[in-house]
């Protein structure tokens, strides 16, 4: 198994060489293209990170617009006098959720 691991390893190497000479996309060619730093990790770490937050907040609004809506649609149907057995168990619902949205803030 070692000489065959060996032989994969020189064709590899090999194919690399050829890869680097046929498509050079680096602009220093003394070093390996392992030992190049990525200088711009943090900043693309950062990038995600902020947008992961927006995400977030984006999210937190629309449930607590969601929230607001339902509400609203439970206090018209009130108005209308229509689902009355439909409207206990949705304001006993939505009232929970409003509780544990606030209990979450």
């Amino acid at each position: 198994m070692k000489p065959l691991f060996r032989l994969r390893e020189f064709a590899w190497v090999c194919v690399s060489e050829v890869e680097d000479w046929l498509y050079p996309y680096r602009n220093d060619d003394n070093e390996p293209l392992w030992a190049e730093d990525d200088d711009d990790y943090d900043d693309k770490v950062t990038y995600i990170e902020a947008q992961m937050e927006a995400n977030n907040e984006r999210i937190d609004r629309l449930q607590s617009e969601m929230l607001y809506v339902s509400s609203q649609i439970n206090d018209i149907n009130i108005l209308l006098g229509k689902n009355i057995r439909s409207h206990s168990e949705g304001q006993k619902s939505s009232k929970t959720i409003i509780e544990e949205s606030e209990e979450k803030s």
